[in-house]
């Protein structure tokens, strides 16, 4: 029938199409909107029309809408659903023809609702305008087809959804449905962790351009994130003498392969800082912090002392801690370590070599337990912060190592995932910034890694920093990004070259 789709109920398992092809369901920015400016955002800004949802609720029980034209068909999958043996899943059927009256569904239903399931009238020949039509969606909705091998006004409603900024995925089976099921009602994968940065809110000095505020974070991520001045810090420093750190300095150099260039000086400074920072960490139950550090490190005299081995030390205790009060770097080490459960390298992209296929990341602050946070540290020497004082600790990547590299767009609306392999590499790091300079060109710390799609890569960096971790972690990482209703942008092969 020319110009027009008929639907027949059929409902049977099919092989289920894998989340690399669904975690491609991104919020598009909706005009108009409406919603009130947060901290660092303004009314008519794009932000404030992208749509996130409500917290995850504490617990595991879980409020499911099944929405159709036909409850009686779908009794079947709707009990398989009450089967989830993950949470405690109350599922309500709401008999509606979504074409016709997806406008009198009761709104209070509709936002209480912690997942929605919606099915197209069993015959129709057109997707309607569902999306626009429905009181206001704030969770996951996923589109279940009436017909597995006609889904093409499903994929269209899906696409409206989208549209409005609304996470919406297109189950592919029953067996598919389920396991989408499992995705949209678990716990963000950042839900209920906190975070401080020391230095100007959103407002970073070698990353100013940052989500637009608290608000803003929680509501696309889970994690709560405050900010404090760094002259509170400093102030605050003084309370920790140098027999404070002394033990922490003695650690290093002990455990050290080599210490040149820096002083015992500078050393035990960073000890103290450390000291500080861990107390604030444990005493406020925090799970990350940071400092916008380049404020302060390039001064002749710097308000504190180079926080490199502090950063170190940290983030091999299981914290997260990002280097210059980046925002997005914050939520992307944070997830990472969460995947991996191990600590990430915040690193920069310093150059990509096409013709090897190659980036090579650099930073001063690397974690020493790359491998995980029960293995043996890797080796490292103590030297200074590019030339001009303090400390960092260099350490020796291990070589053939598959890592995940990448990180969260300014928006949060995007996730580029690479995957990589790190290659051996001439350590180059005493090179000069210019001939006859004692400053180095170079941070303390670099790595090459062979990557795939390396043009791909170049356009896809999301900024300054970009965040690694070893190992592979495709799936969950995937599985997070579609909860969060994120795009992953990545290679079409997402293994590791050899």
């Amino acid at each position: 029938m020319a110009g027009c789709c008929v639907h027949e109920n059929h409902i049977g398992r099919r092989g289920f199409i894998k989340l690399s092809a669904l975690a491609g369901a991104a919020a598009t920015i909706q005009a108009g909107g409406g919603a009130k400016p947060v901290h660092g955002q303004s009314a008519g800004g794009a932000a404030s029309n992208f749509r996130a949802f409500k917290a995850s609720p504490s617990g595991n029980v879980r409020n499911v809408l099944f929405v159709t034209d036909m409850p009686e068909r779908y009794e079947p999958v709707i009990n398989k659903i009450r089967e989830i043996t993950e949470y405690r899943i109350t599922v309500t059927p709401v008999q509606v023809n979504l074409l016709t009256d997806a406008g009198t569904m009761n709104a209070a239903q509709i936002r209480d609702a912690d997942a929605i399931v919606l099915t197209m009238p069993q015959v129709s020949s057109s997707s309607g305008r569902i999306a626009a039509t429905m009181p206001e969606v704030n969770s996951p909705v996923i589109i279940y087809p009436v017909n597995f091998d006609f889904i093409m006004l499903e994929a269209d409603v899906a696409g409206q959804f989208r549209a409005a900024g609304v996470n919406a995925l297109l189950a592919n089976s029953e067996t598919h449905l389920l396991e989408l099921l499992k995705i949209a009602v678990a716990p963000r994968i950042l839900e209920g962790k906190k975070a401080l940065i020391f230095g100007r809110p959103f407002d970073s000095s070698s990353v100013p351009a940052a989500p637009p505020g608290e608000e803003y974070v929680y509501r696309h991520t889970g994690l709560r994130l405050t900010y404090r001045p760094i002259e509170e810090l400093r102030d605050r420093l003084t309370s920790v003498s140098d027999a404070d750190g002394r033990a922490e300095m003695e650690r290093w150099k002990r455990e050290a392969t080599e210490v040149v260039e820096t002083t015992d000086a500078a050393i035990l400074a960073s000890s103290r800082l450390y000291v500080l920072l861990s107390r604030i960490l444990k005493e406020e139950q925090l799970d990350g912090i940071s400092i916008d550090c380049l404020s302060f490190t390039f001064s002749k005299e710097p308000m504190l002392p180079y926080p490199c081995l502090s950063f170190t030390r940290l983030r091999d205790e299981g914290y997260t801690v990002p280097c210059e009060a980046d925002v997005s770097g914050m939520l992307t080490s944070m997830i990472l370590e969460e995947i991996g459960k191990r600590p990430s390298y915040t690193a920069n992209v310093s150059e990509v070599k096409e013709e090897k296929s190659t980036v090579i990341l650099r930073h001063c602050v690397s974690p020493m337990k790359v491998m995980g946070y029960d293995s043996p540290a890797m080796p490292y020497r103590l030297r200074d912060y590019h030339g001009m004082g303090g400390v960092t600790a260099e350490i020796q990547f291990p070589m053939g190592v598959e890592v995940t590299m990448g990180g969260f767009s300014k928006d949060l609306r995007e996730f580029a995932a690479w995957p990589g392999r790190i290659i051996p590499r001439v350590r180059d790091t005493d090179a000069p910034s210019f001939p006859g300079s004692q400053m180095r060109k170079y941070c303390t710390n670099h790595l090459e890694a062979r990557i795939n799609d390396v043009d791909s890569y170049i356009q896809n960096i999301g900024g300054v920093h970009h965040l690694m971790v070893t190992g592979s972690y495709r799936k969950p990482l995937q599985d997070a990004m579609t909860r969060m209703n994120v795009r992953i942008i990545g290679p079409s092969n997402f293994s590791a070259p050899a």
